[in-house]
């Protein structure tokens, strides 16, 4: 049942969201995404060059930083007004859009919008204290750690190590052309990564109950898609641990 709504908002890498959220993303982050990058991008705040960064390893870069304890430090500094935050509409505004693109029939119709909407209100009470509520980075992430958690077969992500890919995401994103993006914009695609995060889950889920191989496999394969597509890195060797999103070289 995933693939309709992944086949209706596919981007460059394979899934378009039909939104400027995607786009801009896609040229200013997702070439970006391991930790390396997250370390360096922080060390340099702190003053180094290029030319030291550049012969560190990251091991060196992530012990200077006081190691995953610092980093997450370093991390949850609280940013100023950050472009992906946007200004609700009271209402939503791509929920309805998905379920249609669902499922046909009226009563799953409505049974489908309930749990998307409870989704939502459940990963914005959750994500309320750290400030990812009515965030375009906190939801691209909530989504990331979706298509891990059941990629891996229900191992949750490091919920440190996913955060500090939200906060330097939500850096990355701090451009101008991010910010001219306008707020409805922003909540439809925060509204697809948060809703598409919450069918993948209970979906996998439901599907382990029921024992059903093939449509576990089928998750795992749009999972292993989606990762593919957002990281742009092999699925199987990418660990999110305490330090965020971690290469472990290994093809399991």
């Amino acid at each position: 049942m995933l693939a309709p709504a992944w086949a209706q908002y596919t981007n460059s890498y394979g899934y378009s969201f039909n939104n400027p959220v995607s786009a801009t993303a896609n040229s200013i982050f997702w070439d970006k995404m391991n930790s390396r990058l997250i370390y360096r991008m922080m060390l340099k705040k702190r003053g180094y060059t290029d030319a030291q960064l550049g012969r560190m390893s990251t091991e060196q870069m992530l012990a200077i930083l006081g190691g995953p304890a610092g980093v997450k430090t370093e991390t949850q500094k609280p940013l100023p007004s950050p472009a992906t935050k946007f200004r609700p509409a009271g209402k939503s505004l791509l929920l309805a859009a998905m379920v249609n693109s669902l499922v046909n029939d009226r009563e799953q119709r409505r049974a489908l919008l309930e749990v998307f909407e409870q989704g939502l209100k459940a990963y914005e009470k959750e994500t309320a204290s750290s400030g990812f509520q009515n965030d375009v980075a906190g939801a691209m992430v909530f989504l990331i750690g979706a298509c891990y958690y059941v990629f891996n077969d229900g191992l949750e992500p490091n919920s440190d190590g996913t955060e500090i890919i939200a906060r330097a995401l939500q850096q990355n994103l701090d451009t101008p052309a991010f910010r001219q993006i306008a707020d409805a914009d922003k909540q439809k695609f925060y509204e697809l990564m948060v809703g598409l995060g919450t069918y993948l889950g209970l979906a996998f889920q439901q599907a382990v109950t029921d024992k059903d191989a093939a449509q576990v496999k089928t998750l795992k394969d749009a999972a292993a898609d989606a990762l593919k597509g957002f990281l742009k890195l092999d699925p199987k060797t990418v660990r999110i641990a305490a330090s965020g999103l971690e290469i472990t070289g290994s093809t399991r």
